[in-house]
């Protein structure tokens, strides 16, 4: 009996150190994390605004992926070819068959990693030049700014002088006695001219891509449309068929309507404003220029067709200003808050246009007094000037046109800014809500997110912060949201490390809190010094990892653990593994070592990398959207303490 359980505990105790030295091999070789696919690079870039449809989708990987169930999906859906493994199977090519509409899409992708996991994530990017002037928030002018305010102006002076003298003749014609002499016909060149004039629009609009430009996209096919206008207009003038010019001028009006800003803002309502007040605006400047030409023509001021004409005119001109008048000031409430009238471009350029109006109003006013009044003088003389300041407020309606609108700074916008330049990447978590940013010129995009089981897109986000510049000067963010969990706003960098403090939540179902970032500016690309890191690590042989994981960092972050490694094995399972990142960010110096920021935008990853002299890793924090990861390397030249000795 003695010997039975003696030999029972001899096994448990065998069994047990066998457990136990399985378990320290496995835990001596571990890397910190499992190894799986994850999504380095996407072409459209991830939270990017490209001009035209794509014509394929790119999803790039650390690691070769299978086909074997993957599926990438497009929502708003759309017709998608069958996908492709090239670059060593790491890279999924889809084509796109159908011409994505303006707007923002979604890439919901699904694929099968080396070690047979099934890995699925979701990124968005934005189609069309409507989507950035809708994003971006700025009221300076657009590309290209210069050559197309004077195209649009001519556009508009041609369609001022066609409309103007279609109305112009048929007021005369219902006056009774008039003089037969009328003025030489201004139409064919006009059409002509606005012919070339939307002609150099659309050329402009194919100088920043392809032909896709026109036939492809929305601000393309509305180019289209005004050439054919003006050229079917010019058309009709030769061969002598008047009746068929308003048809055409129509269609240009359409376009115009369809393009302006107001359709941006109210899809039905904004096109018909537009419509309307592009229409009378043009038939009030064009029928007085034709008017005063008629005058000309009969050479008499004080002959009864003369007073007749002015009159029926000055009629029609009543009206003509009643509808300029009121869709002009719908427009402008849509467009402009009240408190970017006087301090951005677009509302300045607006308040001169509405100053010259007024005028306008004044003259008109002058004249039709006149008008009443015997020996009064000639009412031509205010109505020339009139004519004048009326091509003048055509060329600050032009000038609006290729000005961003200031949007109402509460109101979300349906996309996060495209950033340019050098981008500061940094992250960190409050509580168990993930804190994703990127610092650019100007810019700064913040992105949170919390652990979810489902109905990611339904998930309630806020967001406060404060800033503190490198000069102390201390002052609250104004926060715009640009999607679930993205907040955006407009930061003017001081050189050195301006600090953020920022407070996030998510509904109830999420522990948020405070947290702090700082960005260091100014930053710069170099991809050359993650290659040097990488190399460096994998020439290292055993170091110590002690590391630190959270999810939640109110509880602190998380237990310490000690992994022995190798940089090989290290390097396995990091993103970077590769020598590659997203966003490669070169930060100022710091206490004599040199720092990284890597940046994965479509995994919503951010790293912080502090390196020695040789280019292996001191320090590094890692944040993802479910775990804050902190890490230090002790290498067996230096103590426990990190220090050289």
């Amino acid at each position: 009996m003695t010997s039975s359980v003696l030999t029972v505990r001899r096994s448990a105790v065998a069994i047990g150190s066998f457990v136990a030295l399985v378990l320290a091999l496995l835990l001596g070789t571990a890397a910190p994390a499992s190894a799986h696919a994850t999504l380095l690079f996407t072409s459209p870039a991830a939270d990017a605004t490209v001009a035209d449809s794509p014509k394929s989708l790119v999803l790039v990987f650390d690691q070769p992926v299978s086909l074997h169930g993957s599926s990438v999906r497009l929502e708003p859906s759309a017709d998608l070819g069958t996908a492709t493994l090239s670059r060593a199977d790491q890279a999924v090519t889809v084509p796109v068959r159908a011409t994505l509409a303006e707007g923002v899409h979604t890439v919901d992708w699904q694929v099968t990693a080396r070690d047979g996991d099934i890995m699925t994530g979701s990124y968005r990017f934005a189609v069309g030049p409507r989507t950035v002037a809708l994003t971006s928030g700025q009221t300076t002018a657009a590309k290209d700014a210069t050559p197309t305010t004077i195209l649009r102006w001519l556009l508009f002076a041609a369609l001022t002088v066609l409309l103007g003298e279609l109305a112009g003749r048929r007021l005369a014609a219902r006056v009774p006695d008039t003089p037969a002499r009328r003025p030489h016909s201004w139409a064919l060149p006009a059409a002509l001219v606005g012919t070339a004039a939307a002609l150099a629009l659309a050329a402009l609009q194919v100088g920043d891509g392809s032909l896709s430009s026109l036939t492809g996209t929305r601000p393309g096919v509305l180019s289209l449309i005004e050439v054919a206008g003006f050229t079917l207009a010019a058309v009709a003038v030769l061969v002598r068929r008047r009746a068929w010019v308003p048809l055409p001028f129509a269609a240009v009006l359409v376009a115009e309507a369809l393009r302006a800003h107001p359709q941006a803002e109210q899809a039905v309502a904004g096109p018909l404003l537009t419509f309307v007040h592009l229409t009378a605006a043009a038939l009030w400047a064009g029928t007085l220029l034709q008017v005063l030409r008629t005058l000309a023509a009969w050479r008499a001021e004080e002959h009864a067709p003369v007073r007749a004409l002015l009159l029926a005119y000055a009629r029609l001109a009543a009206w003509l200003f009643a509808a300029v008048a009121v869709t002009g000031l719908i427009s402008t409430l849509v467009l402009v808050p009240l408190d970017d009238l006087a301090t951005t471009t677009y509302g300045q350029v607006l308040l001169v246009k509405i100053a010259l109006v007024a005028v306008v109003a004044a003259l008109a006013l002058t004249a039709r007094r006149r008008l009443g009044r015997a020996g009064s003088g000639s009412p031509q003389r205010p109505a020339r000037v009139e004519t004048s300041v009326l091509a003048v407020v055509l060329a600050f309606s032009a000038t609006l046109t290729v000005l961003s609108v200031p949007a109402d700074a509460d109101r979300s916008l349906p996309f996060a800014p495209s950033l340019d330049g050098p981008i500061v990447p940094a992250g960190t978590r409050a509580g168990e809500i993930g804190i994703s940013a990127r610092a650019a010129s100007g810019r700064l995009v913040v992105e949170l997110t919390a652990p979810q089981i489902g109905g990611a897109e339904k998930q309630s986000y806020g967001l406060k912060a404060t800033i503190a510049d490198p000069l102390g000067d201390r002052r609250a963010v104004r926060l715009r949201g640009c999607g679930t969990g993205c907040f955006y706003t407009p930061v003017t960098w001081r050189k050195g490390t301006s600090r953020l403090t920022l407070t996030a939540s998510a509904g109830e179902e999420w522990a948020g809190g405070r947290a702090g970032l700082a960005i260091t500016w100014p930053p710069r690309s170099d991809p050359g010094l993650l290659r040097e890191t990488v190399a460096a690590m994998q020439k290292t042989s055993r170091f110590t990892l002690h590391e630190l994981v959270t999810s939640n960092t109110a509880r602190g972050l998380g237990n310490l653990r000690k992994l022995p490694l190798t940089g090989k094995e290290f390097l396995a399972s990091e993103l970077y593994g590769s020598g590659t990142a997203s966003v490669i960010t070169r930060l100022p110096d710091e206490n004599g070592h040199r720092r990284l920021a890597l940046a994965y935008p479509a995994e919503h990853t951010q790293l912080d990398l502090t390196l020695d002299e040789d280019g292996r890793i001191l320090h590094e924090t890692l944040t993802a959207p479910n775990h804050l990861v902190t890490r230090t390397f002790v290498y067996s030249e230096t103590g426990e303490d990190g220090h050289d000795h």
